[in-house]
C-alpha cells in the first residue's frame, strides 16, 4: 500500500517536472526568436511645411512665365518674359500683375521683397558660359544692392528631353549642366541659395521626362503646380538647414 502510494507520488512529481521543463523550453525558444528577429525600424517622415510665397519675386524666362500662369501661386510677383536672358534683362519692360509695366530696376527700387527667385539661361545656353555667368553675377549684385534683406534663390535650368538634347547643338543637357554647375557656385547658404528641381522631372537617364512635355523643353501646364509646390517646400528646407 505504501509502495503504491510512493509510486504515485514519484510519478506525479515526474509529470510536474516534465510539464515545467516543456514550459521552460518553449519560453527559451520564444525569447531566442525575439532576439533573432530584427526590430522593425520605424521610419519617421518629417513633413516639411511649405514656405509662404508672400513677399516673393520670381525673375525668369518662359519657364517662369509657365509658373506665373499655371502654378496657382497667387502671392508672388513675376518679372518674366519668353525671351528673357541675362543679356537683355535690364532692357526689358515687363507688365507685372498688380504692379504695372516696369523695368527690373524700377521694380526692385520701389517694392520690398523677402525672397527673390532667379532662373535664366535656357535662351543663352549655347553662348559663352563665362559671359553668361558674368552677367548673372552682375544681376545678383544689383538685386543685393536694392534688396539687401532678401534671400536670393538661384534656380537650376530644367533639362530638356533626350530627343531634344541629342539633336540640338546648342540647347542640350550637357551644356545645361555646365551652366547650372557654374550657377550653383553663387550660393553661400546664407543669403544666396541654389535649388535644383531637375530630379523632380527627370527620367532615369537624367533627361526631362518625355511624357511631361510636348516640345521637349517646357512642362505641360498641369506640372507647374507640382513645381510651385516643390519650390515652396524646398525653400523651407534650405532656410531651415542653413
Amino acid at each position: 500500500m505504501k509502495k503504491t502510494k510512493l509510486t504515485k507520488i514519484v510519478t506525479f512529481g515526474l509529470v510536474i517536472a516534465l510539464i515545467a521543463g516543456v514550459a521552460c523550453v518553449r519560453s527559451f525558444a520564444k525569447d531566442n526568436k525575439k532576439q533573432a528577429e530584427p526590430a522593425e525600424s520605424k521610419k519617421v517622415v518629417k513633413k516639411i511645411t511649405p514656405t509662404s510665397m508672400k513677399g516673393a519675386l520670381f525673375i525668369g524666362d518662359s519657364r517662369t512665365v509657365g509658373l506665373m500662369e499655371y502654378s496657382e501661386m497667387e502671392d508672388p510677383d513675376f518679372f518674366c518674359s519668353v525671351g528673357m536672358s541675362t543679356m537683355n534683362i535690364n532692357d526689358e519692360c515687363v507688365s507685372v500683375p498688380k504692379v504695372g509695366k516696369v523695368t527690373l530696376e524700377e521694380l526692385l527700387s520701389n517694392k520690398k521683397y523677402s525672397k527673390i527667385y532667379l532662373m535664366l539661361g535656357i535662351n543663352e545656353v549655347g553662348c559663352d558660359t563665362d559671359t553668361v555667368i558674368s552677367n548673372y553675377a552682375a544681376i545678383i549684385d544689383s538685386i543685393r544692392e536694392k534688396q539687401p534683406d532678401a534671400k536670393i534663390f538661384v534656380e537650376a535650368n530644367l533639362h530638356v528631353t533626350k530627343d531634344k538634347s541629342d539633336t540640338d547643338n546648342l540647347i542640350n543637357n550637357e551644356a545645361i549642366d555646365k551652366l547650372n554647375s557654374k550657377m550653383s557656385e553663387f550660393a553661400n547658404d546664407k543669403d544666396i541659395f541654389y535649388m535644383d528641381a531637375n530630379p523632380e522631372f527627370d527620367d532615369d537617364e537624367g533627361n526631362l521626362s518625355s511624357d511631361l512635355t510636348s516640345d521637349g523643353v517646357h512642362l505641360y501646364a498641369k506640372h507647374y503646380i507640382k513645381w510651385g509646390q516643390w519650390i515652396s517646400t524646398e525653400t523651407t528646407r534650405l532656410l531651415k538647414e542653413n
